[in-house]
C-alpha cells in the first residue's frame, strides 16, 4: 500500500524553456463542459489498456487485450472487459467515486457483475461481446490468436474454466478515490466466495501540456484472496470465514494469496495437466525451509539468508518450464557461487539431465533432452528436490 495517496503537482521541464506546473482536474467538475466523465475513463482504458499498471496490480493478468465496453449481463452492463492471451478475464467498472458510500456501492456492483457472468459458457460470452461490439461475425479467438501460444481449443477451454469457476480480476477505476479505502477490506471478505481478485485504481489527471492530459495511475487498494472459505450462517447473517489452521501443515496462519496465484495454476493446468496439485504439495513442504512462493507472471522460490539477502531457488513458468539461472546469480552476489553449482548439479541429476554453461557465463540445469527442465521431471522426485533446496539454503546461510 502506498504510504500516501496525496499527489504533488507534476512539473514539466524542458531545457531552455520555462517550467510548467500541471493542474490536477476532476472529471465532471464545475465549469468543465467537455463531456469528460465516466465515459472518458471507459474509453481511455479500452483504447489504451496499457495505462492500467497490471504489473503492479496482478502480474499474471497481463498483457490486457481490450474486448469490449458495455457488456450486457443480468446484473447490468459491465463498463470494460479485457482478456489475456492465456484466457484470463478482467472486468472493469469506471466511476467517479466521491465518498465512502459510493465506494461500497461500486464494489458491490462489480461483484454482482462477477456473479452474473460466472457459469456462462464460452458461446454465451462471445455472443454478448458480439452484441456489445455490434459485430455479428466477431471472434474472441481472432482477437488474441496473434498474441497467445495456445491453440484455439486450449484458449476456449481456458476461458470456459474461468467462467465456470468465477476466477476473474475485477477493477474499479476512478479519477479520485478518496482516503479510507482500507475500510473496504472487511466488507470484501463477505464476498470471498466470488473467487475474484479486486483492485481499486485511481487515474489522476493533469492538464497543461499542449492540450494533452497526463495520466498518473495509483493503486489505493489491492485485495488478497482467502484460499479457502467457510460459509457461516448465524444470528447476525451469513459470512465467509478463513479456515482453521488445524491440519494446515507448515502454515501458522490462514494462507492468503493474491489473484495471480490461482491464475498461475490455471495456466499451468492448461500446459501441464495434473501438475498443479503436486506443485502445491511441494510448496507446502518448502515452508519449514523459509521458502516463500512469490506468484507473479511466474512463480519464484525465494527466501532470505541469515544476512538478510533475498535469494532464489528457481523460477517456475506457467508453461511448466523451470529455470535455475537466478539461483546462481543470487548466490554469486552472496559470495557463495559453489553452493549454487552444487544445487544445480543435484537438480540436474534428478531430471536425468546436466548442467550447461552458456557463452555469456550464466549457468543453468537442463533436462535429459537438453532443453529447459520440466516440472513433471522434478515433481516425480519432490522429496529429493526439497532435500537439494534444503542443502542449498544451509550451504549459503
Amino acid at each position: 500500500m502506498p504510504p500516501s495517496s496525496k499527489h504533488g503537482s507534476p512539473i514539466l521541464y524542458k531545457a531552455g524553456q520555462p517550467i510548467t506546473a500541471l493542474r490536477n482536474f476532476k472529471l465532471g467538475e464545475p465549469g468543465r463542459d467537455d463531456g469528460h466523465r465516466e465515459e472518458f475513463l471507459q474509453r481511455l482504458v479500452h483504447e489504451r489498456p496499457d495505462v492500467i499498471p497490471m504489473e503492479e496490480i496482478e502480474p499474471a493478468f497481463r498483457p490486457l487485450i481490450s474486448v469490449c465496453t458495455e457488456l450486457v449481463t443480468q446484473a447490468g452492463s459491465i463498463d470494460n472487459v479485457w482478456v489475456t492471451p492465456h484466457g484470463g478475464l478482467i472486468l472493469g467498472e469506471c466511476k467517479l467515486i466521491r465518498n465512502p458510500q459510493s465506494r461500497r456501492e461500486v464494489v458491490a456492483q462489480v461483484l454482482d457483475y462477477a456473479r452474473a457472468v460466472k457459469g456462462w459458457h464460452f458461446e454465451d460470452l462471445e455472443a454478448a461481446v458480439r452484441n456489445a461490439r455490434k459485430e455479428p461475425s466477431f471472434s474472441l479467438w481472432a482477437l488474441v490468436k496473434d498474441q497467445t501460444d495456445l491453440d484455439e481449443e486450449l484458449f476456449v477451454d481456458a476461458v470456459t474454466r474461468r467462467l465456470r469457476s468465477g476466477r476473474f480480476m475485477l477493477l474499479v477505476i476512478s479519477d479520485g478515490i478518496h482516503e479510507g479505502v482500507e475500510a473496504l477490506a472487511g466488507y470484501l471478505q463477505l464476498h470471498a466466495g466470488v473467487h475474484a481478485g479486486l483492485a481499486l485504481l485511481d487515474l489522476s489527471l493533469w492538464e497543461g501540456i499542449d492540450g494533452g492530459i497526463l495520466v498518473v495511475p495509483r493503486i489505493p487498494l489491492r485485495t488478497v484472496l482467502i484460499e479457502r472459505g467457510i460459509v457461516v450462517t448465524d444470528g447476525t447473517g451469513t459470512r465467509i470465514d478463513p479456515p482453521s489452521t488445524a491440519g494446515n501443515a507448515g502454515f501458522d496462519s490462514p494462507r492468503r494469496v493474491t489473484a495471480s496465484e490461482p491464475e498461475f495454476y490455471a495456466q499451468l493446468d492448461q500446459h501441464q495437466p495434473g501438475q498443479a496439485e503436486g506443485l502445491r504439495a511441494f510448496l507446502t513442504s518448502l515452508k519449514p525451509l523459509g521458502i516463500e512462493p512469490e506468484f507473479a507472471r511466474s512463480l519464484s522460490l525465494r527466501w532470505q539468508s541469515g544476512k538478510g539477502a533475498t535469494l532464489s531457488a528457481g523460477t517456475i513458468e506457467p508453461t511448466g518450464s523451470i529455470w535455475l539461472l537466478k539461483a546462481v546469480t543470487d548466490a554469486r552476489l552472496a559470495g557463495n557461487e559453489p553452493a549454487a553449482q552444487k544445487y544445480l548439479a543435484a537438480v540436474a541429476r534428478l531430471a536425468g539431465g546436466s548442467v550447461k554453461r552458456y557463452d555469456t557465463g550464466s549457468v543453468d540445469a537442463r533436462g535429459a533432452d537438453g532443453r529447459s527442465l520440466r516440472i513433471s521431471a522434478l515433481t516425480e522426485h519432490a522429496a529429493e528436490w526439497r532435500d537439494a533446496i534444503a542443502d542449498f539454503v544451509k550451504d549459503i546461510a
